[in-house]
């Protein structure tokens, strides 16, 4: 049984917004399926709410395909999308197969010559013999000169010995926040982000401070005022083609975010892992706060997503504690994925992956602008998802859940939220599918979704 508690909507009902939570924890990974919930009593002394608010919610989870009872044993989540062979279509009441628009992966181009190619080159080093021992918990010295020649691509001049190369940014961002906090820390982070920061701060036990932003991305005078009272000295950014709203933030915003910090004597953690899919983006934070910036990248937004490795540029008389935490989380990358990325990235490959990547990316968000004209989206150039506003008749997890049963996974906007807010959003991600026709027939049966009612689809779903 799991020991989950939900974040509830305010502006909801109860046993709505119940429903909403476990729609939004399936999605972003938080809820499995098959788990089973709390007793009905448990959770409701828990939220402080009654037993009927709970047993009504649990009954909408059931009418949107999440949850499915049995007598003596309670109440267990269901993923509706679990089928990965077919799903029944609720428009043609055929099957089809399920497209994934949930994953923020870049699209695949063409590597089979590459791959082999730099896997006979590691096969004939008579050296290869290391990569199979235990890497430092850094990274070798190669490794870490790689990491400081795919930073400077970012302006940015960091010499190897300050530089941790992780499996992933995300080990990259475990390893850096389990050093630098201490359980009951203030984290000053944007109200809409990566939905695995919830967990993270909850197992770190950090208490996540939302700031305020518009459509131009983080407000300053957010930064400054919760500074100011002492409720953060940390603040964690993604700046470049933000995750979800895809926006990036303005020169002057990022030169007035580094004033406060520095007035103020905050921290920044800059996740900039999708820099270099944007045209022209403005100067890192890392380069106008240098000595409290932690910097971090990855190749698996620009190059292939199984590769797993990551890069964090460490401020100036820093270090030690986040690389004993790298090897304290398990964060220490495979050494094959990293000898590939280096032959990758000290050629001209790399840089032919990423135009690739990014040609290919271009073509995908013109068509999502094409098939889903006349709605509401977000999209800037070289994002990898579009960020849409659902008509005002749907739901965010109510729609992911109609979407969900028409053979599409997608991400209720909810689970981004930092703070109270559900955003009646979805992102939906261009680059799992595995071509251009898949992601167009998928965006049109979306399109389809968009254009029914949720009385319709659930009345379908029953």
């Amino acid at each position: 049984m799991t020991s989950w508690t939900p974040t509830l909507a305010s502006d909801r009902p109860r046993y709505i917004a119940i429903a909403d939570a476990i729609a939004a924890d399936l999605a972003a990974g938080r809820l499995k399926s098959g788990e089973r919930l709390p007793p009905q009593r448990d959770l409701a002394w828990k939220l402080g709410v009654t037993v009927g608010t709970i047993t009504r919610a649990y009954q909408e989870a059931g009418k949107r395909g999440l949850l499915s009872g049995e007598v003596g044993r309670g109440s267990f989540l269901r993923d509706p999308s679990a089928s990965l062979t077919g799903v029944k279509n609720i428009f043609r009441g055929t099957e089809t197969a399920m497209v994934d628009l949930q994953m923020a992966a870049p699209p695949r181009v063409h590597l089979q010559a590459e791959f082999e190619s730099a896997l006979d080159e590691i096969g004939r080093d008579p050296g290869f013999e290391d990569l199979l021992d235990y890497p430092p918990a850094g990274g070798f010295r190669q490794h870490q000169e790689m990491g400081s020649r795919w930073l400077a691509r970012a302006g940015l001049e960091v010499p190897p010995d300050r530089v941790v190369v992780s499996a992933g940014a995300q080990a990259c961002l475990v390893s850096c926040l389990s050093a630098l906090t201490s359980p009951g820390d203030g984290l000053l982070i944007e109200p809409l982000t990566y939905p695995t920061m919830r967990p993270i701060a909850r197992q770190l036990g950090l208490a996540l401070r939302p700031l305020e932003a518009d459509e131009e991305g983080i407000i300053p005078e957010s930064v400054e005022a919760l500074a100011k009272n002492g409720k953060g000295r940390l603040v964690y950014l993604v700046p470049t083609l933000h995750n979800p709203t895809t926006v990036t933030l303005s020169r002057p915003r990022r030169e007035a975010i580094a004033e406060i910090a520095d007035r103020y004597g905050l921290t920044i953690v800059e996740d900039d892992v999708f820099r270099y899919l944007a045209d022209r983006p403005p100067v890192t934070l890392c380069s106008l706060a240098p000595e409290r910036t932690y910097y971090i990248q990855s190749v698996s937004k620009t190059m292939a997503a199984g590769l797993r490795v990551g890069f964090m540029a460490l401020p100036p008389g820093s270090g030690v504690d986040i690389v004993r935490q790298q090897m304290i989380i398990g964060g220490r990358p495979v050494s094959l994925a990293l000898e590939v990325a280096r032959r990758w990235i000290e050629s001209d490959i790399a840089e032919r992956i990423l135009g690739a990547i990014r040609a290919e990316l271009l073509a995908r968000r013109k068509l999502a602008l094409e098939v889903l004209a006349g709605h509401s989206v977000q999209c800037a150039p070289g994002a990898m998802y579009v960020w849409l506003t659902l008509p005002a008749r749907w739901r965010a997890s109510e729609f992911a859940a109609a979407a969900q049963t028409s053979g599409l996974k997608l991400t209720p906007g909810t689970a981004f939220a930092m703070n109270h807010a559900s955003p009646d959003k979805v992102r939906v991600c261009l680059g799992p599918a595995p071509s251009q026709d898949s992601l167009r027939a998928g965006l049109e049966r979306l399109r389809k979704v968009l254009e029914a009612s949720p009385a319709e689809e659930f009345q379908t779903m029953a």
